[in-house]
């Protein structure tokens, strides 16, 4: 009989390419949350040049601007509301001034992959059950007009949350500044 000659790998080499595998999964591992971490910056970023660019507007046309979001079906939009009519008309023909498209942002698809996980905002002690910010024309304080009662923010914000990880934007009171928490 034939001595069998071995063209396998000997337990040492094994050994060494399963530990050299553990180096490099263990190397690209920080690499994934880097990209959930850009990635929650840039929806963030994107919900509060939303709430920031309808602020403004309110302030330079004198026209009632604001954002309504819906966690549901993971939207925002920016809109314009016509309070000459009524009752006021919401109108969603405001568009982004880097994109010249209209002002929609979708969240889980493309590249805004974190969700929506939380709206709140409640205009003195009155939780709103839907989901709009609105900005007053000529000044930008952030109010709700129930049905004849203005009603001036006390607390609002968006919370954005990513696998594991979340980021809050807030807005203020009466300034209608917006901060990313």
């Amino acid at each position: 009989m034939r001595a069998r000659q071995g063209r396998g790998y000997s337990l040492i080499e094994m050994l060494i390419v399963v530990g050299l595998l553990a180096l490099i999964a263990a190397a690209a591992a920080p690499t994934f949350q880097k990209t959930d971490d850009a990635a929650l910056d840039r929806a963030s970023t994107e919900v509060a040049r939303a709430l920031r660019f309808a602020h403004g507007e309110a302030i330079r046309t004198g026209l009632p601007h604001g954002v309504i979001a819906d966690q549901p079906n993971q939207w925002l939009k920016v809109y314009r509301l016509d309070d000459t009519v009524n009752p006021p008309v919401v109108h969603y023909d405001v568009y982004d001034p880097q994109t010249k498209q209209l002002y929609d942002l979708r969240f889980n698809a493309g590249l805004l992959d974190a969700a929506i996980t939380q709206i709140y905002f409640k205009f003195q002690g009155f939780l709103l059950p839907q989901t709009y910010l609105g900005f007053s024309g000529g000044t930008g304080v952030p109010k709700y007009n129930d049905s004849g009662t203005i009603r001036m923010l006390e607390n609002g914000y968006i919370r954005l949350g990513l696998n594991g990880l979340s980021a809050t934007i807030a807005v203020s009171p009466m300034t209608g500044r917006v901060t990313i928490q």
